[in-house]
């Protein structure tokens, strides 16, 4: 059975999101037998008191590699006495590329017989690869954990490092088979990377010993249908006086608080929407496009420069799309989209072109403003597209300067083919949002009439239909 399917599983027969860790340290063995016998018997002791507790176990390998080679038999012997319908969470956070990768992946999946793996993404995605090639195994990519000095590295850079780690996580596999471990001591960083990865699973470490607050974690990690989150705790557990009644404590807190929370479904563009709306971004009224077609709502994002905080939700939003795409240039579209291009570039730490609209009678006369060579590549940033002319003349001196131009983000797509005729073309277009959307969440947060709403909805509809 896949990893996702046993745990689902478990998670609804004992209606847990309790993992427990087992992470065994001499002083609390017993104390008759040699140290294979004192680590399986205690291993065996944890799971007959909490197998109908739990949604899952973590061994992690570096409590039982201390012991050597006996330490490590011992890992065998108690991940084959987990319960067949348990899943296994092998914590050993490796990292490493090509066949020494390989070698440690056979040995979590042939050798441990785990289900699932911790891993340190810093090496990059063909370290990570071979541990998905096995069908139904899963990963957890260490993103934001919950040791104090973390954040030193972690957010470091705009996005901020662990930022990064989890938007580019969705490129490398699916949610069936890649998750992020995320600290429950950072709450913020918990809703962050829920945000950027509403379908995730996440492994939330920090409750318990290390004094991380079980409702901040659940209310920040959980995803809208309440899953989502596994929480490990294993000090708490393994060292208690009773580890069942301690387990089961835990493990009800954890279900009645998480019934509790009323979560809305998530939305990541709310705040970009009212945004947008409020500083008049987003208009309604009588309005003829660039491509000459008329219209009853209207993007207007040259408001932005006025508006920095709202400009800055827009630029994050472009660069959540960017992130995983393949370029040299972020080349900006004049003139909407030229601030936005400049400070995604100055964020990411990319170079920027810009094609002109008109070319200077003086100068240097180029159509192209920058530094770049020739068979290099440029992302095109726009604001809105209709028909996509905008969009093609920009790519088209681009392309006459020599740069390869294949892709384009924008803010909004209002639906009406350009889309299509880009793509005929040979540009891929991307979008944060469509027009339709807006208009939606804008109705139903009543910030619309019903009169405008439906006026509107009917016009995109029918443009839509005409495409």
């Amino acid at each position: 059975m896949y990893f996702i399917q046993k745990l689902v599983t478990a998670i609804a027969k004992n209606d847990s999101l309790l993992c427990v860790g087992l992470d065994p340290q001499e002083k609390f063995l017993p104390t008759t037998g040699d140290i294979f016998t004192r680590l399986s018997d205690w291993g065996k002791n944890i799971i007959d008191q909490t197998a109908d507790l739990v949604c899952c176990y973590k061994p992690n390998s570096a409590f039982f590699e201390q012991f050597g080679p006996a330490g490590l038999c011992a890992l065998e012997e108690i991940i084959r006495g987990i319960p067949e319908d348990i899943p296994v969470i092998l914590d050993f956070k490796r990292g490493d590329i090509g066949s020494t990768a390989q070698a440690y992946a056979h040995a979590a999946y042939a050798q441990y017989e785990a289900d699932a793996v911790t891993l340190n993404p810093y090496l990059g995605q063909d370290s990570i690869a071979p541990f998905l090639e096995e069908p139904g195994k899963f990963v957890f990519l260490l993103c934001q954990t919950s040791n104090p000095s973390a954040t030193a590295i972690q957010n470091y850079g705009t996005p901020p490092l662990y930022e990064y780690i989890a938007q580019l996580s969705k490129t490398w596999g699916t949610p069936e088979q890649i998750g992020l471990v995320v600290g429950a001591t950072q709450p913020e960083a918990l809703q962050r990377v829920r945000n950027l990865c509403p379908e995730s699973w996440i492994l939330a470490p920090g409750v318990g010993a290390q004094g991380g607050d079980l409702q901040q974690a659940l209310s920040a990690g959980l995803r809208s249908d309440k899953l989502g989150l596994i929480i490990p705790v294993s000090r708490s557990i393994i060292t208690a006086e009773d580890p069942r009644r301690a387990a089961q404590q835990l493990r009800d807190q954890i279900t009645n608080t998480r019934l509790d929370l009323n979560l809305p479904p998530y939305d990541p563009y709310r705040n970009l929407v009212d945004g947008l709306f409020s500083t008049g971004c987003i208009k309604f009224g009588s309005f003829t496009l660039a491509s000459g077609k008329k219209s009853p709502i209207y993007l207007d994002l040259r408001r932005l420069v006025s508006y920095p905080s709202v400009l800055d939700m827009v630029v994050d939003a472009y660069i959540d799309k960017l992130i995983g795409m393949e370029y040299d240039y972020l080349a900006g579209v004049p003139y909407a989209a030229l601030p936005i291009a400049a400070i995604a570039a100055s964020k990411l730490k990319r170079p920027m072109v810009y094609p002109r609209k008109e070319i200077k009678e003086h100068g240097t006369a180029q159509a192209v403003e920058g530094v770049f060579q020739p068979g290099q590549s440029a992302v095109l940033l726009e604001d809105v597209i209709t028909s996509g002319g905008s969009i093609l003349t920009a790519a088209e001196t681009l392309r006459s300067a020599g740069l390869d131009i294949h892709q384009a983000v924008v803010l909004v797509d209002r639906e009406q083919g350009g889309k299509t005729a880009l793509k005929e073309q040979g540009v891929t277009v991307s979008a944060v949002l469509t027009m339709q959307e807006i208009l939606g969440r804008l109705y139903a947060q009543g910030k619309l009439d019903q009169t405008t709403y439906l006026e509107v909805r009917t016009y995109l509809a029918e443009e839509h239909a005409n495409t």
